[in-house]
């Protein structure tokens, strides 16, 4: 017994057809005015290159969903800078921070040459880009809520940094230069002498050295080292300081907790600081400090 089916190429056609009338009103594009904000602005990510002191920095911004403006986190790496955190920064993008990652001068491909102390330069650079008529626009960030994210030097970098007009400042694991400097002018100091080793391993950041590391930590004054001195400069700024307990990189004993003890009592300082599990990049810890950053900045730097 045999069925009469009708051709193939007969149902497709009529199946398109049956779509099309049962969707055509849809299918057409809504006016944008129509579309919710996030959609008008959707997030997204954008190549930059920052001018600092003559040299090109290369960056990219994760922009937050919405027209904006936003409050923006400008994201500083340690050294040389293998851990970016990027984890955090795309957590807080959902959370509506614009968030902006870039390498220093002469680090990873950038233009120029690297230093420890030029770093503040370079995220001084990053801060006037922001604040810039044209950026401000195009980058859908509001130049008053600007916070600096710093792990390691970066933490240091952010610290050192903080006297700049922000919001609020994140350290993360940073060091204390002035442990460094004692560290390599002590001939036999075991601490100095991995420092100044690795210094020569690191390639991806030109012209660093185990003696361009020596000459500028020992050249620099000692004030500008030793960040328990850091405090009176970030008056008016929340600042969240954060360590590793099993820390062996920049220990909290050393680096974390001498500085804090020194800051409390700081009129007009709205410190915070924690000691969270995990090691020098929170390796056990990281949802614990992406919780952690994310609810405290979205108390104070919005």
């Amino acid at each position: 017994m045999s069925t009469h089916r009708p051709p193939l190429i007969l149902l497709f056609v009529t199946t398109l057809v049956c779509a099309r009338g049962i969707t055509g009103a849809a299918a057409e594009a809504p006016a944008a005015d129509a579309l919710p904000a996030v959609n008008r602005a959707p997030a997204a990510i954008v190549e930059l290159q920052i001018p600092s002191a003559g040299a090109l920095m290369p960056a990219h911004i994760y922009l937050a969903a919405g027209p904006g403006p936003h409050p923006t986190l400008v994201f500083l790496h340690g050294i040389p800078g293998n851990e970016r955190n990027l984890d955090i920064a795309q957590a807080l993008r959902v959370e509506g921070f614009n968030t902006l990652f870039f390498h220093y001068r002469g680090a990873w491909g950038a233009q120029g040459r690297y230093s420890l102390l030029g770093q503040v330069q370079d995220v001084e650079a990053v801060l006037r880009f922001l604040r810039g008529e044209d950026a401000a626009r195009r980058l859908r960030v509001r130049p008053d809520a600007l916070t600096l994210v710093g792990h390691s030097l970066g933490g240091f970098t952010a610290l050192a940094a903080g006297a700049a007009d922000l919001r609020c400042v994140v350290a993360m694991a940073p060091v204390n230069l002035a442990v460094w400097r004692r560290a390599v002018e002590n001939p036999g100091d075991p601490s100095g002498e991995e420092l100044l080793r690795y210094a020569d391993s690191l390639f991806m950041l030109r012209g660093m050295s185990a003696t361009a590391l020596r000459q500028e930590l020992m050249g620099a004054p000692l004030a500008a080292l030793d960040t328990r001195g850091f405090a009176a400069r970030l008056v008016g700024r929340a600042v969240l300081m954060l360590a590793g307990h099993d820390d062996t990189v920049t220990a909290p004993a050393v680096h974390f907790q001498p500085v804090v003890a020194s800051w409390q009592g700081q009129a007009g300082l709205d410190l915070t600081a924690e000691l969270l599990p995990g090691d020098h990049s929170f390796s056990a810890s990281r949802q614990m400090l992406i919780a952690r950053v994310a609810a405290w900045a979205g108390e104070r730097c919005r």
